[in-house]
């Protein structure tokens, strides 16, 4: 895919990265992965893909690949296979343009032109090198796992985004209302009324704020 990773996703990065034990609680593999990094906005936000090796543990994490394919995507990171040359940059772009057109949709304003064509150059790459086989549910894409290759692990995450932004009611793609959160969710309440991406961590954050701003004004003379 070959493009570069825009510069604000440049953050200071995490020391022992939780991409193996971040919460996917985004409800799509797209979106979860967008949520790859934490703070956004903030002066503390955190990478959680700082090297190649955290692309792969997160995807192990997120059911994408088994551990046999994780060791063999791991083999060729390590002898610096040329296909896997730029895998981490790719890899950080397509989450910073699935990132971009959720908030964009969130926010009810028409996605960057430039993060909608580029998921539409990486569903073209990687059903270029994708099979489609048939099973019991029906037809599925599928990547080459005994040799994979960088699509085996992006290819399902620009289909995810793919299918989220077209089957999907755009109303329910939220970004959480914690203050520097940036994390972005799907929401699957009966009422559309999910607003955090977690209620014990965002959530919990906020009420105590508010509650910190009670206490404060109530004690002013």
């Amino acid at each position: 895919m070959g493009a570069s990773p825009r510069t604000e996703i440049s953050k200071s990065l995490d020391p022992k990265s939780r991409a193996g034990a971040l919460p996917l609680i985004a409800g799509g593999l797209a979106l979860d992965f967008a949520n790859t990094q934490s703070g956004r906005g903030g002066k503390r936000a955190i990478e959680h893909l700082g090297e190649d090796d955290d692309v792969v543990a997160w995807s192990l994490h997120a059911g994408l690949i088994d551990e046999g394919t994780a060791k063999r995507v791991r083999a060729r990171l390590s002898r610096k296979d040329r296909e896997f040359a730029g895998f981490l940059c790719d890899a950080l772009t397509l989450r910073e343009a699935v990132h971009g057109v959720t908030v964009a949709i969130a926010r009810g304003m028409p996605p960057a032109e430039k993060d909608l064509s580029h998921l539409a150059a990486c569903c073209a790459s990687a059903l270029a090198k994708a099979t489609l086989e048939m099973g019991e549910e029906g037809a599925r894409w599928r990547w080459p796992t005994q040799a994979p290759v960088p699509e085996t692990i992006l290819g399902p995450i620009a289909l995810s985004a793919i299918g989220i932004l077209r089957e999907s009611d755009p109303k329910r793609l939220k970004q959480c209302s914690g203050e520097h959160c940036g994390w972005v969710f799907f929401d699957m309440t009966k009422n559309r009324s999910r607003r955090w991406c977690e209620m014990s961590v965002c959530g919990n954050r906020a009420k105590a704020s508010a509650h910190y701003r009670r206490s404060k004004i109530r004690a002013k003379p």
